[in-house]
């Protein structure tokens, strides 16, 4: 399913990841289902678009539920810590030990903790499971707090502007020894 957007002249489509594991519902413990995801430009919400998705998905039967297990490969815009400038970060995000509670073991009336917990974590009554909230969070999960270009990750400690271009460089020295004579003339 697939609503599609326009933001900025290019579409952005809001997908819903479903995937349809009805033959596990069933299945003897240690079943499992292999999925391939490879989406194009996936906007998950106002504050999440990654530019694609690639992965391959285990499903894995167990007693009571289903497990997911995986990686996912994603790319998605970021700003870089040191230069402040946008860049494009490469994401591979685990998916581990996942858990759907399956249709038959949920535990009905106002006493069902888990389902308030993680409403999104089950499998339908017909077998369909939706990743969409589940991938959401763990891709904002993977993205580092403070974010480093590759380009400025490898800069020497000792000269953190030997990886800037010779115009970057004058620039900031420019900048530097302007806002130093402030500071000096505000201080005399």
């Amino acid at each position: 399913m697939h609503i599609l957007l326009t933001m900025a002249y290019q579409p952005v489509s809001i997908v819903f990841m479903r995937y349809r594991l009805h033959k596990l519902l069933y299945a003897p413990v240690g079943s499992t289902q292999v999925e391939h995801l490879d989406q194009g430009p996936t906007r998950f919400d106002a504050d999440l678009t990654v530019d694609f998705l690639r992965g391959t998905l285990t499903f894995t039967r167990l007693n009571e539920a289903i497990m997911l297990d995986g990686v996912v490969e994603a790319q998605t815009k970021a700003q870089c810590v040191r230069s402040l400038e946008g860049f494009d970060l490469c994401l591979a995000v685990p998916l581990e030990n996942i858990l759907f509670s399956l249709p038959q073991f949920r535990i009905t009336g106002t006493a069902d903790a888990e389902s308030e917990l993680e409403p999104d974590r089950r499998v339908s009554d017909d077998g369909w499971v939706d990743l969409t909230e589940t991938l959401r969070e763990e891709i904002i999960m993977a993205i580092p707090i403070n974010p480093i270009n590759p380009i400025y990750a490898n800069a020497d400690e000792k000269d953190p502007l030997s990886e800037l271009g010779a115009d970057n460089q004058e620039w900031l020295t420019i900048k530097w020894s302007n806002s130093a004579k402030e500071i000096g003339d505000t201080q005399a």
